[in-house]
């Protein structure tokens, strides 16, 4: 149960990659990114890319100010602003000359993605997702027959499912080592899909809730280390963990991408109370209840309050170095939920409370 908890928290939809819209393949002489300052007087904007960079964009009377939809693939349906509509938050792809030293580009045409329909199109996402996805760790594959079966994360144990993933609509992409970003994510396919990975599908389940017609899949080889924290680097965003399962030190660079949650005292006493009672299992398919309504409840932390000596669990794709992670989530407290497993052996209550090494459906954001 514990493992599940922590799994259902750190798998719920996270925000959608704002970078959604205007993607097409871009010349050299263009960038993409948020605006962090602008000055209508000046005709001047700012920009931090994709890549972390700034980029002052300098507009003058000819340059074309255009409002896409985000998700948009042309802009047939883009409608005329003002540089006055934009707004810090926005996200624009700027085209025009860029200057040889890349810090600045003469636009000619500035497309914008206000943050108001990002937003909207995120909540839209994690909407649909949540009615019509499916998450779990891959079973088995049959590249022969275009199936890959997985073993989904639900409550009490759930019957695997079937997801016949051989049409040639599905949409694929796996997640690329040592990252935690989908924009990452490469195109990939059905061969590329092992035994072990996180899976996440949307599309649609049977009646029988056995088989799952996909539209997209988005899957990865992912890390799961939990232990008492060691040390904290606050200064380098990073802290030291000291692995349950094998004694030795991690380290874990914590971005501003991450999510974090913590456990508190009292909510892990509830969650023990809400496990007294928790549905042994169901038909497959059947929902969950009581489980997210919780979890949606944990109340986030930041670096800042995470101290040595705090029992985490921290998720991560899985990169080339075993002794570093950067992290995807990280969840504190979990004293509050069972006792430290030893390395090499179980926990005092032995596989009740232990949390296994092989979660590998932490952090698994939508697309």
């Amino acid at each position: 149960m514990t493992a599940w908890l922590i799994a259902a928290l750190l798998v719920s939809p996270a925000p959608a990659n704002p970078a959604s819209g205007p993607e097409a393949p871009r010349k050299a002489d263009s960038v993409i990114g948020d605006v962090t300052s602008f000055d209508a007087g000046s005709r001047k904007l700012t920009i931090k890319t994709d890549e972390g960079t700034l980029v002052e964009v300098r507009a003058d009377e000819k340059t074309s100010f255009l409002k896409a939809r985000p998700g948009s693939s042309t802009l047939n349906d883009a409608m005329p602003v003002r540089l006055e509509d934009v707004a810090v938050g926005d996200r624009v792809l700027a085209r025009g000359r860029l200057a040889d030293d890349k810090a600045s580009l003469a636009a000619r045409q500035v497309v914008v993605m206000t943050r108001g329909d990002i937003t909207e199109k995120q909540d839209a996402e994690r909407a649909e997702w949540r009615r019509r996805g499916i998450l779990g760790v891959v079973s088995a594959v049959d590249p022969v027959k275009g199936e890959i079966t997985l073993q989904p994360r639900r409550m009490g144990g759930s019957a695997p499912v079937v997801i016949a993933a051989a049409g040639a609509n599905v949409r694929f992409r796996r997640y690329a080592p040592d990252s935690v970003k989908f924009s990452d994510a490469r195109p990939s396919a059905l061969d590329e899909v092992q035994v072990g990975d996180q899976l996440r599908a949307l599309g649609e389940r049977s009646a029988e809730g056995d088989r799952f017609v996909p539209e997209q899949v988005v899957f990865g080889t992912f890390r799961a280390v939990s232990g008492a924290v060691a040390h904290i680097d606050a200064a380098q965003g990073e802290l030291t963990v000291r692995d349950e399962e094998t004694g030795k030190p991690v380290r874990v660079a914590v971005g501003p991408d991450a999510r974090l949650r913590r456990i508190p005292p009292e909510m892990g006493a509830r969650l023990a109370r809400w496990r007294e009672g928790a549905p042994s299992g169901g038909p497959p398919g059947a929902p969950t209840r009581g489980a997210d309504d919780i979890l949606e409840r944990l109340p986030p932390t930041t670096l800042a309050e995470v101290k040595p000596g705090d029992r985490i669990l921290v998720s991560s794709t899985k990169g080339s170095d075993p002794t570093r992670l950067k992290a995807i989530a990280l969840v504190a407290g979990l004293e509050a939920l069972a006792p430290p497993r030893m390395a090499g052996g179980r926990g005092p209550r032995g596989g009740d409370g232990e949390l296994p090494p092989d979660l590998m459906d932490l952090g698994m954001s939508l697309p």
